[in-house]
């Protein structure tokens, strides 16, 4: 099967940008698995128009800005390719490729990337929504899912012909499936040690982060908990540091390869507040490394809560200081969570198991087609 991808950006997967790891992943293991593919990625730092950017196992064609260039390029495609992969809402160059697959009789999907949450829309999505992108997700062929959730939130503002249901991934080659958490220390264990929490991705006011100070900051002085937060420095993370000086944050940088998977290893318990969000790659990571895990349940955490895997709260400071008091209660469990968290990873949450499911998504697209 040929299979063409439309992007922004350059999927490199050593990037804050949870879309492009996406790709990154599901191509390297798309192209293992005997399929053709190729990618058009639009990014302003394109050093030529048409770049090639290797990647690991595929390439990606990179252009500045939507041209004439551009669109020759995405004809070229297209009249080469079985099928379309769109990625993410909200966005003029999606539907305008969009509508050139159309043309050319070629079979489309969408990936919303979680980009239909209730949390996220606004008044301006809400206009969008209604001139152009209802129309645009009726007109795909399928309409790509992370998580059960989103079926409601899309359904909610357009009827998709048909949903594909695959959750996102790591790549198990970079996070491979063989440490078991150590024990605690005993001093830690009975509550006077310090417990070490940690965030990574990108440090912005969706991704909750303000609720998760306002959290530890009602520990006081009963308990020692600090704070680890990785990645990129932005005008959110200087009002972060600011909020409450009791709160002791500490502020690391991006992590990423071994870097990142040191600085995972290091945490006592990964935190992740998200409001609104899938279940994020990192908090994936978590779980293969062995780190124990606390995400939300609004990251779309609770079809997967069954496997006893990570633990679980709600978005709110109260919620998230209550999460983490009962992850630290339950510290003699670290061990069968974490191992239970690694078995999901194993089984579900990887790129080569997600990317054997999307082909077999694809290839109901096209026998339907051919009907």
């Amino acid at each position: 099967m040929r299979i063409l991808h439309f992007i922004l950006g350059k999927a490199n997967k050593d990037r804050s940008n949870g879309v492009n790891q996406v790709i990154a992943g599901l191509c390297k293991y798309s192209a293992m698995n005997g399929q053709s593919i190729k990618v058009i990625g639009l990014a302003s730092n394109a050093e030529i128009e048409g770049e090639i950017v290797q990647q690991d196992g595929f390439e990606v064609e990179v252009y500045s800005k939507l041209s004439v260039k551009l669109l020759r390029a995405v004809i070229k495609h297209l009249k080469w390719c079985d099928i379309l992969h769109l990625h993410g809402v909200y966005n003029l160059q999606n539907i305008l490729v969009g509508k050139l697959a159309q043309r050319y009789s070629i079979p489309f999907v969408i990936t919303a990337h979680n980009g239909f949450a209730p949390q996220m829309k606004k008044m301006r999505k809400k206009l969008f929504d209604f001139l152009l992108q209802k129309r645009h997700m009726e007109n795909a062929d399928a309409v790509h899912i992370l998580a059960q959730e989103e079926a409601s939130e899309i359904l909610a503002i357009c009827k998709p012909k048909r949903f594909i249901y695959v959750p996102n991934g790591i790549d198990l080659d970079d996070f491979p499936i063989s440490r078991r958490r150590e024990k605690l220390s005993d001093e830690t264990k009975e509550g006077c040690g310090l417990i070490v929490l940690g965030y990574l991705g990108r440090i912005s006011e969706e991704k909750n982060l303000t609720c998760l100070v306002e959290a530890i900051s009602k520990f006081g002085a009963k308990r020692s908990v600090s704070l680890k937060l990785a990645g990129p420095n932005s005008a959110y993370l200087e009002k972060l540091l600011s909020l409450d000086n009791s709160v002791n944050i500490e502020w690391v940088g991006p992590k990423y390869g071994s870097e990142k998977i040191e600085f995972i290893k290091s945490l006592d318990l990964f935190v992740h507040p998200s409001k609104a969000d899938v279940f994020s790659i990192s908090a994936m990571e978590c779980l293969a490394i062995g780190t124990p895990l606390l995400i939300t349940r609004d990251s779309k955490a609770s079809y997967f809560y069954n496997f006893d895997g990570f633990f679980m709260c709600e978005a709110t400071s109260f919620g998230i200081n209550q999460g983490i008091t009962q992850a630290i209660d339950r510290m003699n469990e670290w061990t069968e969570v974490t191992s239970k968290g690694q078995f999901l990873i194993s089984s579900l949450f990887n790129w080569n198991t997600a990317s054997l499911s999307l082909i077999e998504g694809y290839k109901s697209v096209l026998r339907d087609k051919k009907q």
